[in-house]
């Protein structure tokens, strides 16, 4: 029985190797067209994708880099391998495929607002805004509340509030439950006196997304409005949710 296993093993390893042969041999072949080859690097971009979003980096460079072998202009691979790089901390790596992703297809939507947020994250916020903006451009893009959304959160850090406040509210317009563009527009609004927006805008988060951050405004923008009993509620929100958050630190020392 185990000298049967051990030929089958064997066997299947030999199927294997002749696949993988024959599966060169069409992709370098001059008559494998040009849809083929593109489908095969999108195979390829997605197994990568699925590899990335479980921390297997190793794996998902392989396979985005296998993808830009076989068609050397489908931006969505190295736009993957600009997203690797970046959570592996190899940023010149990251910056140069994200500029390929972007050079091969000019009008990609994803690479400008990826590469953008990868350049916001290093503050390289003037660099990383026309990219934003860039992306929404496209009418074919599926989502660019996050780009406007982007946009907002990165203008704001940059500290130019009025840019941030239009995008976000560009963000919010398209897709009311963008509740990042909600927390920032809310921050907004309340470092500039507006309390009674500021609550408004945070509703939505507050009901459906609450995070130590959001949760805090709350209870800073309740203080000021003297409602004492959601006060409490967002306090005791915050102290069960997040006990080991900066904010519920905050909280217990007393401010």
């Amino acid at each position: 029985m185990v000298n049967i296993i051990k030929m089958l093993a064997v066997v299947l390893a030999a199927l294997v190797l002749v696949a993988c042969a024959s599966s060169a041999q069409i992709g370098n072949s001059p008559n494998y067209s040009e849809t083929a080859l593109r489908e095969r690097a999108r195979a390829h971009s997605d197994l990568a994708a699925a590899y990335f979003q479980q921390n297997k980096y190793e794996i998902a460079l392989t396979e985005f880099t296998e993808a830009t072998k076989i068609d050397p202009t489908y931006s969505p691979a190295y736009n993957g391998l600009g997203l690797v790089h970046a959570a592996l901390g190899e940023d010149a790596k990251a910056d140069a495929n994200f500029l390929k992703a972007i050079q091969v297809e000019p009008n990609s939507s994803e690479a400008h607002n990826n590469y953008g947020s990868f350049l916001c994250a290093r503050k390289r916020y003037d660099e990383s805004i026309p990219h934003f903006l860039a992306a929404v451009k496209n009418p074919l893009y599926a989502t660019p509340h996050l780009a406007y959304a982007n946009a907002g959160i990165c203008s704001a850090r940059k500290n130019d509030l009025k840019s941030a406040e239009i995008y976000l509210t560009k963000a919010l317009q398209i897709q009311p439950l963008t509740y990042s563009a909600a927390y920032q527009l809310a921050d907004i609004q309340f470092k500039r006196n507006d309390i009674n927006a500021a609550k408004l805008t945070l509703q939505n988060v507050l009901i459906a997304s609450p995070t130590p951050e959001s949760l805090w405004l709350a209870i800073k923008i309740e203080r000021i409005l003297g409602g004492r009993d959601n006060e409490a509620s967002y306090a005791l929100q915050l102290r069960r949710q997040f006990p080991g958050s900066e904010q519920t630190s905050l909280l217990l020392s007393g401010q």
